[in-house]
């Protein structure tokens, strides 16, 4: 234990960077793909049926193919259409893509649990499909969706990981580079783990809460 709190001492500003990567990646993927699923479910219900068929099609593409694939083909890929992307963003973009369409059916599953009088109640108070959707689905969507939700955004934070094969530095990377420059990868990815399980509490902790203080009563 002491030779694991001597490494972390002295390394201790490098893992800090990459933690700070990781965090911020798994934060702004996390909303983004949270809106993205938004816009997917809005598609769904407001597209009629050939926007049902293109939400359904993007879903099941990205839920039935690897994480790596999207972000192997995004990084690889946009260079060759004249968008050279930093690889963080090539990255964050395939995670949001990726997760947004999960968020997407976790949405819906979530809006089938909405009593439908509502929404003729909304149509008889004059309501538009856009303030109906803002005003009366949205908000109780993302109450009913808070758990789900902060499972997907946890399997999210795990999946920065991956980022790691088109060299962003954020934790696992990190690990890595210090297993090289030392030779000591028990200590180097130890460490890494331990910082992985104060990422995911805290993501449960933020959730868990989230969800207390606005359930309905």
């Amino acid at each position: 234990m002491a030779g694991m709190m001597r490494w972390f001492a002295t390394y201790a500003p490098t893992y800090v960077n990459a933690l700070g990567w990781t965090a911020a990646v798994a934060v702004l993927a996390a909303l983004a793909a949270i809106v993205w699923g938004c816009v997917l479910l809005l598609i769904r219900l407001a597209g009629g049926r050939w926007g049902a068929r293109g939400v359904d099609g993007y879903v099941q593409a990205f839920r039935n193919t690897p994480v790596l694939l999207p972000i192997y083909l995004i990084y690889f890929g946009f260079p060759l259409i004249g968008l050279p992307w930093p690889a963080v963003v090539c990255g964050g973009l395939a995670l949001v893509l990726q997760n947004g369409a999960y968020v997407s059916e976790i949405l819906r599953g979530s809006f089938r649990a909405i009593d439908h009088v509502q929404f003729d109640a909304a149509q008889s108070l004059g309501l538009s499909p856009w303030h109906t959707f803002r005003k009366v689905t949205l908000p109780q969507v993302l109450v009913y969706s808070i758990p789900s939700l902060g499972n997907q955004v946890v399997l999210l934070l795990k999946d920065t990981s991956l980022l790691s094969a088109i060299t962003v530095t954020e934790l696992t990377m990190q690990a890595k580079l210090l297993t090289e420059q030392t030779g000591a990868a028990y200590e180097a990815f130890l460490v890494v783990a331990a910082l992985y399980l104060v990422l995911v509490t805290g993501t449960e902790v933020v959730f868990r809460t989230a969800h207390r203080a606005v359930r309905w009563r």
